[in-house]
């Protein structure tokens, strides 16, 4: 009598997603997913029919029909693009996931996730008080520009002096900088008034509730007065 036996050979297709840890809110990022085949041992044979996905947390799905077959060992590299999401609190998230119509040893690895947190600007404007004088007296103050955000931030801000606008000046502030313009006043009648909007901003912004301020100053008066007897 004589006895024969066979093993199983079996695929295990495997999965991996990488997204930049962060990125600007509203820019387009770039991602990879790799597809393999992991099997080893006697057992192991080729994945055939691969397939993969990924799926972002936006809905958006990136399909990859093309892996085609795996020998054991073998891995295909894609690169993928998203949208990283401009509202606060929301991250984007990637899900890769491989199939193959190949019986698997293990189908626990066939799903993959990696997130990207969004950077976002806050840049806030303040103006330093402006110094009294006489009608007609030029003084000058300081207008700042802050960013308390971890994205850099280009605009261009409107400034008003006693109404009149001084032509606006493209300012970029990095994360934790700040830009300044000196502003000469011309004092009236009425005194002085220095206003500054940030207008625009390249990157979203996480607290638009600082983006404008106003200084004012009254003019100062001399009262000479005479007698006679």
């Amino acid at each position: 009598s004589a006895t024969a036996t066979t093993a199983a050979l079996f695929a295990d297709v495997s999965t991996s997603v990488v997204l930049p840890a962060n990125a600007p809110a509203g820019t387009v990022v770039s991602g990879t997913v790799v597809f393999s085949n992991i099997a080893g041992g006697a057992t192991a044979t080729t994945a055939n029919a691969v397939v993969g996905t990924v799926t972002l947390s936006s809905g958006e799905v990136r399909s990859f029909p093309l892996v085609g077959d795996l020998a054991p060992g073998a891995s295909q590299t894609f690169t993928f693009t998203a949208t990283v999401p401009s509202t606060t609190g929301t991250n984007l998230d990637a899900t890769s996931t491989v199939a193959t119509s190949t019986p698997e040893s293990n189908t626990a690895n066939n799903s993959a996730t990696d997130s990207l947190v969004p950077q976002f600007a806050d840049p806030a404007v303040s103006i330093a008080p402006i110094p009294s004088g006489a009608p007609g007296q030029t003084v000058t103050t300081t207008v700042s520009f802050t960013n308390s955000g971890s994205a850099t931030v280009s605009f261009t801000p409107t400034i008003l002096v006693n109404g009149i606008l001084v032509p606006g000046t493209p300012t970029t502030v990095v994360p934790g900088g700040t830009v300044s313009y000196v502003i000469p006043v011309v004092l009236q009648a009425t005194g002085g008034t220095v206003s500054a909007v940030i207008g625009t901003t390249s990157v979203p912004d996480s607290n638009p509730n600082n983006n404008s301020a106003t200084a004012t100053t009254a003019a100062l008066f001399a009262d000479v007065s005479t007698s006679v007897v």
